[in-house]
C-alpha cells in the first residue's frame, strides 16, 4: 500500500458511526449525481473515479458502517477531492465563459453545479470518514444498555456484532501420521 493507513479497531460500529448512516447516505445521492454529470460532460475517467468513491460508499453502508471500508472511502473521497479542486479552480480561472450563465442552458449548468458540488462532496466525505475515525479510536460509546440489550442504534445490525464467536474448529486434532507409515 502507498499511503500506510492506521490501524482501525475492529468490532461494532459505535452509536455515533450509526448515526452518520443518513447523513452518508444523502453524501451518496449527491455523489451519484455528480458521477453522472461527470460522465455526461465527457469526463469519463472523473466520472469512473467518481463511481468507485460511490461504490466504496454504498459498500460501507450495506455492510453496517464498517469503519475499515469508511476510512478507505474517506481516503478516495479525500484524493478525489483535490483533483475535483483543481478542476474547479481550472475552471474557474481559465475558462472564457461564466461559471453559471442563464442563456447557456440547463444543462451546462447542472454541469458547472457538478463541477462545484465535486470538491464540496469529497471534502465532506473525508471528513464525515475521519470524525468516524476519531470516535472509533476513542472507544466511542457502548451499543448496548445496561441490561445487555441492543440500542436503538443496533436493532438493524446482526447479532454477532459486540459479541465473540467462538468456533467448534480445534486444529491438529486427532493422532498424527507420518507419509509412508499408513
Amino acid at each position: 500500500m502507498v499511503l500506510p493507513m492506521p490501524s482501525v479497531p475492529g468490532g461494532a460500529p459505535t452509536s455515533y458511526t450509526l448515526s452518520m448512516r443518513k447523513p452518508l447516505t444523502a453524501l451518496i445521492f449527491v455523489q451519484v449525481f455528480v458521477c453522472f454529470m461527470k460522465i455526461m460532460g465527457l469526463d469519463f475517467l472523473g466520472g469512473l473515479y467518481a463511481g468507485i468513491v460511490v461504490g466504496l460508499g454504498y459498500y460501507a453502508l450495506n455492510n453496517g458502517m464498517d469503519v475499515q471500508i469508511l476510512m478507505y472511502y474517506g481516503m478516495m473521497c479525500l484524493m478525489n477531492g483535490v483533483f475535483d479542486l483543481v478542476r474547479l479552480l481550472d475552471v474557474i480561472f481559465k475558462s472564457p465563459l461564466p461559471l453559471f450563465a442563464g442563456k447557456l442552458g440547463v444543462m451546462y449548468n447542472l454541469g458547472s453545479l457538478a463541477v462545484v458540488l465535486a470538491p464540496v462532496c469529497g471534502g465532506c466525505g473525508a471528513y464525515m470518514a475521519y470524525k468516524i475515525y476519531q470516535d472509533q479510536q476513542n472507544g466511542g460509546s457502548s451499543l448496548y444498555s445496561a441490561q445487555g440489550q441492543p440500542t436503538s442504534y443496533t436493532q438493524g445490525l446482526p447479532t454477532h456484532y459486540g459479541t465473540t464467536r467462538t468456533h467448534k474448529f480445534a486444529p491438529f486434532a486427532g493422532n498424527g501420521t507420518r507419509l509412508g507409515d499408513a
